[in-house]
């Protein structure tokens, strides 16, 4: 596999670029929710609220995007630094990734019981993990590959309900973490590249996702960092388990 050094890309830079966009994208946002907010009062047209409710959502993906160049320069500043590491506990952090992923799609998953026979949605993350399983390292970027790997869960899942299982296992000479879904699985010829900077997959097959193509070179980097190593196995049409791997101290 031939992955792009993120030693190429100047982190000075990409932080300059994310706290430039920042402040405005935070006026945009709170001024349109500010206005949205007086729709009753006003009596906007149809359209007016229309392109408002629009400008406000396209400004939030953006925010989310901002937030993943944030987070990948945070990991590019680690490699040059270093990392100060502990052991961690590996159940509660997990916990808390799973809430702030599904956080972060709360406009798109939802759970429906109002009629017996409707079809169920929402996404539902099932945590299969020993209480005392803990690994050796940085809090902070394990939190970010473990909240990316199940954001990518859910956002690469077509299915309106979207079922997501994480499991942290000891092997003895290694703790691995592994995020299982069921969505639309990846094809051959893009595993050999998902973990390149800037690579996405093509929208044709995945449907529309917006995204820099960093989540899972993140990932790649974070484990370098903690001389892990990460995997992939999947299916067309059948999901994809991503598998962490840390060495035993």
């Amino acid at each position: 596999m031939s992955n792009t050094p993120a030693t190429e890309i100047n982190a000075k830079a990409l932080s300059l670029i994310s706290h430039k966009f920042k402040t405005p994208l935070s006026i945009i946002t709170g001024y349109t929710q500010a206005v949205l907010a007086q729709t009753n009062k006003e009596k906007f047209s149809p359209f007016t609220t229309k392109a408002l409710e629009e400008i406000n959502l396209q400004g939030e993906e953006l925010s989310k995007l901002l937030d993943k160049l944030m987070a990948f320069n945070q990991v590019l500043s680690a490699k040059q630094e270093g990392i100060q590491k502990q052991e961690v506990l590996l159940k509660p952090l997990i916990k808390q990734c799973a809430a702030k992923a599904i956080e972060q799609e709360k406009d798109v998953f939802s759970v429906t019981t109002a009629d017996a026979d409707a079809t169920k949605k929402g996404t539902f993350i099932e945590i299969d993990c020993p209480e005392n399983l803990a690994v050796h390292g940085n809090e902070e970027m394990l939190r970010l590959c473990i909240k990316e790997l199940i954001a990518n869960a859910i956002k690469f899942n077509n299915k309106l309900e979207k079922i997501i299982k994480v499991q942290g296992t000891n092997h003895g000479d290694c703790i691995s973490i592994s995020v299982r879904d069921y969505g639309t699985g990846i094809r051959p010829h893009d595993v050999e590249r998902i973990f390149d900077v800037f690579y996405q997959v093509d929208d044709d097959f995945t449907g529309q996702v917006n995204g820099w193509g960093l989540g899972l070179s993140m990932v790649q980097q974070i484990l370098d960092l903690h001389n892990g190593s990460v995997s992939v196995v999947s299916d067309r049409g059948l999901g994809s388990i991503f598998t962490v791997n840390f060495p035993t101290v």
